[in-house]
């Protein structure tokens, strides 16, 4: 049952100056929320989830854009989902973060809504974190007592709950994308658009030739925070990806998972979806490091592609 709008209590407005006025502000007035494309923020309080009564209005703050050094690419925590989905860099080096991006919502939603809102408000279904996952993100904070980083599989702590400290705000994610890797990020919905995932996944791959030699699969909507698969370098580095390898990673990512049954789908639909899913989203991510997917094209958003990778795997989800 869908929860009715309620009238909203009224809320004060801040406008920090910088990052260290606004951990300030946080600190001193416990229950103050960051805003920035307020997406997830207003909603939840229009259905009285969140009655704060302050704001902290971060958008102005230097948080944002995308920056390449080396091996490792930053975005800054205001940056719009939309920035992510349109971004050159990140097409070419790491698709998984476009391909997440460009089914989240609508792109009126896309132009407003934020990387940081989107990690912070730690919806279990949320895009953006399993392709991060994969990169072996970190997330660097910014507090009272100064900045620190963290892994960014730590930052989600349940459902809506993070480990960021009372006056804590993401500034920024750093993902580790070197050159060769290759990316995919695909899911699982009701709908073609404007849906939550049933489940969602992604995965990167590094290759030396044909052999293997790192795999990483991030998942989403399938538990109660995103998360990475177990053990999979042990069956697939040093390894030529076949059906068998395939298969295992797949039956390891379906038994790691534990999604609830919900609107979306069954638990045991749902874990299903995660096997097909996980063996697609592996076959596109390898035949990008091997230089054999097609420049400039995006994958579908449920993986399956005939065109590209024909065989009976990558056929629909039933």
């Amino acid at each position: 049952m869908t929860a009715a709008p309620v009238a909203a209590p009224a809320a004060e407005v801040f406008r920090p100056a910088d990052v260290a006025e606004a951990v300030r502000f946080l600190a001193d007035h416990p229950g103050a929320v960051p805003i920035a494309g307020g997406t997830d923020v207003m909603i939840d309080r229009r259905l009285g989830r969140l009655s704060t009564g302050w704001l902290v209005d971060i958008s102005h703050l230097d948080t944002g854009g995308i920056v390449r050094d080396g091996d490792d690419l930053t975005i800054g925590a205001t940056t719009t989902i939309r920035s992510i989905e349109t971004s050159r860099e990140l097409a070419d080096t790491a698709p998984a973060l476009v391909e997440a991006a460009r089914v989240l919502g609508s792109v009126q939603i896309r132009n407003m809504a934020t990387l940081g809102g989107n990690l912070c408000h730690a919806t279990p279904s949320a895009e953006m974190p399993p392709p991060l996952l994969v990169f072996g993100s970190s997330a660097a904070l910014a507090g009272p007592s100064g900045e620190r980083s963290i892994d960014l599989a730590d930052l989600a702590t349940g459902p809506g709950t993070t480990s960021l400290a009372p006056g804590e705000m993401l500034v920024s994610v750093t993902a580790a994308v070197p050159d060769g890797i290759g990316s995919c990020y695909i899911r699982q919905t009701i709908r073609w658009a404007m849906d939550l995932a049933g489940a969602g996944v992604a995965a990167s791959v590094e290759t030396d030739g044909d052999t293997v030699t790192a795999l990483r699969v991030g998942l989403g909507a399938v538990s109660p925070i995103p998360m990475l698969v177990p053990g999979l370098d042990d069956i697939a580095v040093g390894h030529v990806l076949d059906p068998d390898v395939l298969a295992e990673a797949a039956a390891r990512a379906r038994d790691a998972c534990s999604p609830i049954s919900d609107a979306r789908g069954t638990a045991d639909y749902r874990r299903h979806v995660v096997a097909v899913l996980t063996a697609r989203a592996i076959r596109i991510a390898a035949a990008r490091a091997r230089g054999t997917w097609p420049i400039d094209r995006l994958a579908p958003p449920n993986g399956f592609d005939p065109e590209v990778l024909p065989g009976r795997e990558n056929g629909p989800v039933r």
